[in-house]
């Protein structure tokens, strides 16, 4: 090689080595400008919705004189027939309160509300559901509890259908069920002792109550509206009002059944 040439190829390997240099020397970009962005929301993902401050506050009443409670024919199985119970279909307090309506706002609520981390229960009790009703939301999960030393068989259905028939054996774990279908109210039955009745609500959102001894209901953190309540009394059938709810003061209203 010519010293011309090596002076070239010297010159060349030098500047090629300062660039490397530069290179490795050269600030890291901030941190802000390698971060990964942030994960978008998964399809059909839907934000969990505040809750309001509204309240809707009322009693269920029945007009007229309530049908006469009646003994419960309960001789067939010895374990229930130790403890006499009357028909409860139709349970009426002082004035004419109505107990054990489902009251819910049946149109108007918008967004999306999880449901609770906290299991519902309904147990069997002296032969008897308990609660006899009562509210969920959808994809809560219900434990049904065999309490008595009996058998018990849950029939649950929607409308005529079923939706699950299962035995229950007394000392076996409960059996936990799940209802995702909203405005659905499921009957349960067992056909073991046919006058054992219950009724479970299930909803997409968490406004609703059921009446107690006393008739009343209260249902909290309303967002402000105008909705559709319903109250639903298993023997009486439904009724609902328009109602429109204001932020941090109650809204009032009342249902009246007639007695037949």
């Amino acid at each position: 090689m010519s010293r011309a040439n090596a002076l070239i190829l010297a010159a060349g390997l030098a500047l090629a080595a300062a660039a490397c240099t530069k290179r490795e020397e050269a600030p890291a970009p901030p941190a802000s400008a390698t971060a990964p962005a942030p994960a978008a929301p998964a399809p059909g993902a839907a934000p969990t919705t505040a809750a309001g401050t509204g309240t809707i506050k009322g009693v269920v009443k029945l007009n007229g004189t309530p049908p006469a409670a009646k003994p419960i024919k309960r001789e067939t199985d010895p374990y229930c027939a130790r403890k006499q119970m009357n028909e409860e279909d139709v349970l009426v307090g002082a004035g004419g309160a109505l107990k054990n309506v489902i009251v819910r706002i049946s149109k108007g609520v918008t967004g999306h509300y999880d449901p609770p981390a906290q299991d519902a229960t309904l147990d069997q009790l002296d032969c008897m559901y308990r609660p006899r009703v009562q509210g969920i939301m959808a994809g809560q999960t219900l434990v049904i509890k065999n309490g008595d030393q009996t058998l018990h068989n849950v029939h649950s259905y929607k409308g005529p259908s079923t939706i699950f028939n299962q035995a229950q054996v007394p000392g076996l774990p409960p059996m936990g069920k799940k209802f995702n279908d909203s405005g659905d109210i499921i009957k349960f039955k067992c056909d073991v002792h046919p006058w054992m009745t219950g009724f479970v609500s299930v909803t997409n959102h968490p406004f609703f109550a059921v009446t107690g001894d006393d008739g009343t209901f209260s249902i909290g953190k309303v967002p402000p509206g105008t909705y559709t309540l319903e109250a639903w009394h298993e023997r009486y059938g439904s009724k609902t009002v328009e109602i429109t709810v204001a932020a941090d003061k109650p809204t009032e209203t009342s249902f009246t059944f007639d007695a037949k």
